[in-house]
């Protein structure tokens, strides 16, 4: 979708923006990576005397399922076979499909429309990350009437499009959800204590063997030599959506890959924007949300959500700033950023 660029729509390698902080570790983790969804994931586990091969293959498994379902760059994957033939007739789908698909239209009701994974239609015109200029305004306002989630029924593990054309576009779903799959699949296999990273969608579980708690930091969204520190929030999961990892510049003017569904452009109201929940789903989405959303109307939705924190950065009177949700006032550290 108009997220995180290479793999659906170009979704590819974000530096989200995620960075482990350092921290003294009496137990080294079993660490391992993985190229899948146009990306390099990572996985890390404590405290088990296993052969980790297995448990990685699992997770690793888990991942790949994702990628060959909600794909929109195989002509083989679900995604691609729902929206050749979702405007013809009801698609019986497979339950993770069916179960992101109404994760998502329960954000996009909740918000307005500012998170909608029908933007596909004018996502693929754009064509990030190969986009060099922008699309014909005549080319999206043509297209936009395809934009709007209330086009698209899901119920019942049964998917419709009530107009032709309507294309969907899961790539600010897709990781995080990949990422909750893969965690299922460590914790099912009795792994207590781990990480998974899914180019920035981060999700942890357990408590570490030597006592220490996960220390994540966000990356400044302008300063590559600065990240923000954040105390644990007791949420395991989080996601940052930003304009500075997919984008070209034009007459002077920057244009990125997070669409607004409302306009058919690049968002303007943030810069970045990263959320802090329960789930790398419900953070992809709502990362990708609040960034459209812009910081008022983005935190008064986290505001009203359990469990969901947020740091939005914007330009306001020429300046850069910054936002964040109640429980993260007075959590935050501005930080050189560490050598490797």
């Amino acid at each position: 979708m108009y997220k995180k660029a290479g793999w659906l729509l170009g979704v590819a390698g974000i530096a989200v923006v995620l960075l482990l902080l350092p921290a003294p570790e009496t137990t080294t983790p079993v660490t391992r990576t993985h190229l899948a969804m146009g990306t390099v994931i990572t996985v890390k586990f404590y405290g088990e005397e296993r052969d980790p091969g297995p448990l990685m293959d699992l997770a690793f498994a888990a991942i790949d399922r994702v990628d060959t379902l909600m794909s929109r760059h195989l002509e083989a994957s679900e995604l691609s076979r729902i929206n050749r033939l979702a405007a013809d007739q009801v698609v019986s789908t497979v339950p993770e499909m069916s179960q992101v698909l109404e994760r998502a239209q329960y954000f996009s009701g909740l918000s307005g429309g500012a998170f909608d994974v029908t933007v596909g239609a004018v996502s693929r015109l754009w064509d990030f990350p190969n986009a060099r200029v922008p699309p014909a305004a005549a080319r999206i306002a043509a297209l936009l009437p395809l934009v709007g989630h209330r086009q698209l029924q899901v119920q019942d593990g049964r998917v419709f499009f009530r107009h032709p054309g309507i294309y969907l576009d899961l790539g600010a779903v897709g990781k995080g959800f990949a990422v909750d799959q893969a965690v299922a699949a460590l914790q099912a296999a009795g792994v207590a204590c781990g990480l998974v990273d899914v180019s920035g969608n981060i999700r942890f579980w357990g408590r570490k063997p030597d006592g220490w708690p996960w220390r994540l930091g966000v990356q400044h969204p302008r300063l590559a030599d600065q990240q923000i520190e954040v105390e644990d929030l007791g949420l395991p999961a989080l996601s940052t959506s930003g304009d500075y990892e997919q984008y070209f510049e034009y007459q002077g003017e920057r244009f990125h890959h997070l669409l607004d569904p409302a306009t058919g452009y690049p968002a303007r109201r943030a810069i970045s924007a990263t959320v802090w929940t329960t789930t790398a789903t419900d953070a992809d989405i709502l990362s990708t949300t609040v960034f459209v959303l812009g910081p008022e109307a983005g935190l008064q939705l986290v505001a009203a959500l359990p469990q969901a924190e947020a740091l939005v950065f914007f330009e306001e009177g020429g300046q850069l700033r910054h936002r964040v949700s109640a429980g993260l006032e007075g959590r935050l550290r501005f930080a050189a950023a560490p050598e490797d």
